[in-house]
């Protein structure tokens, strides 16, 4: 048994067939991604990486399992999938898998050629596990697989303390805890019992203010969206492959995106000395006379730039999609009859509409074309001028 010490658990004391994985290239790669992508740009603390989130997946897994009163091998599938989970993340984690998912098909936990890879795959033959099966249980396609990807798990629980801690945001904290001892398995079904739903209700209340105030911040969104325009046009226009990109970590996406040069040099610079497009337009939903369907983000970015007369590489349009809720389809045992989570509680009922309504729409580009290309967005997008009224975003 190894202890390794981490700064928001503790100790985490790993072993047995994990302790083998956790020396795979495929998970000491996640060492050198960061958790929160660009985030640092905004909260410089937030330089945390994926391979600290595994072990901390892993650490709250252990927990739940010994909850759950799972039996050895199956506790050992779960704490293995809890380390494995994230082995798919491109660089910059969430940043650049939107924009290669549309060239290859398929999210970070699609990780099957991953999992049959040498280094892996004899490691998990060795105590019986095929990569199929823990396929399955990383995406969550098992009721022990929820525990991993389900509405309420291990790997949302320990990103949104984690990202709280090094952000120094104190809206990530809940009792997660509390959480995990009223869960069990009730016919084979992950649950929560009555005395859980406080815990419930605070983890989501977590997730709603950190998504504007870390993960949607429009820094983030806009260094991001920087980052996506620039690998679209390595993709596109130089012909770099999506799937040599998606394998590469950090340090190395910014050294091909200097050495493409050209459009992709120059976002390159702007990220590292923080000289960033600025917001043109940032709405709602509510003052749209249309939301932009997925995949016409481009069309509609080249239709502002043409009206603004701006070159179409500095023009970017930002249509995030809606905010889901899962949590609240999570089921609760109250006096015998299951119940999903949004039926027992109205505080959840009010947080599912205050994250659809976090939603922004955001139009990006350089400052000097600042105010003709809102002038551009505002006809293009048919936005309408709201009344008068205080909102944060008038502040």
């Amino acid at each position: 048994m190894v202890e390794i010490r981490d700064p928001v658990h503790g100790y985490v004391n790993i072993d047995g067939l994990c302790l083998s994985l956790l020396d795979a290239p495929q998970l000491q790669r996640l060492r050198w991604i960061r958790q929160l992508g660009l985030a640092s740009l905004v909260y410089p603390g937030a330089s945390h990486s994926r391979f600290e989130h595994s072990l901390g997946s892993y650490h709250l897994a252990v927990i739940l399992s010994d909850r759950l009163g799972l039996d050895d091998d199956d506790g050992m599938k779960i704490r293995a999938a809890a380390l494995l989970h994230d082995i798919g993340h491109g660089p910059l984690s969430h940043v650049t898998e939107p924009m290669l998912s549309r060239y290859l098909r398929r999210g970070h936990e699609s990780i099957m050629d991953l999992l049959r890879s040498e280094e892996i795959r004899t490691r998990l033959e060795e105590y019986g596990i095929t990569p199929e099966e823990m396929q399955r249980l990383i995406k969550g396609g098992t009721e022990l697989g929820k525990i991993i990807s389900g509405e309420i798990d291990v790997d949302r629980m320990d990103y949104l303390i984690r990202d709280a801690h090094y952000t120094g945001v104190a809206y990530g904290v809940f009792d997660h805890l509390r959480l995990m001892e009223r869960m069990h398995l009730s016919g084979g079904r992950l649950m929560i019992d009555s005395g859980g739903v406080h815990a419930a209700e605070s983890l989501l209340l977590s997730r709603l203010l950190m998504q504007p105030t870390v993960y949607q911040h429009h820094v983030c969104r806009i260094s991001e969206c920087m980052v996506a325009g620039a690998l679209r046009w390595m993709v596109e226009d130089l012909g770099f492959d999506p799937a040599s990109i998606l394998r590469m970590d950090d340090f190395e996406l910014f050294a091909a995106m200097r050495s493409a040069g050209g459009y992709a040099a120059e976002i390159a610079e702007r990220i590292k000395t923080r000289r960033l497009f600025k917001r043109a337009l940032y709405v709602g939903a509510e003052s749209l006379e249309f939301v932009p369907k997925a995949g016409s983000e481009r069309r509609l970015a080249e239709e502002i730039a043409s009206e603004a007369g701006v070159d179409q590489r500095y023009v970017l349009l930002d249509s995030p999609p809606a905010p889901e809720v899962p949590e609240g389809r999570f089921p609760v045992m109250i006096d015998m009859e299951v119940l999903q989570l949004r039926e027992v509680s109205p505080v959840i009922r009010m947080l599912e509409d205050a994250h659809r309504a976090t939603w922004r729409l955001g139009v990006y580009t350089l400052p000097e074309h600042r105010e003709k290309v809102a002038r551009a967005a505002e006809r293009c997008l048919g936005v309408r001028k709201p009344p008068v009224q205080h909102t944060l975003d008038s502040l």
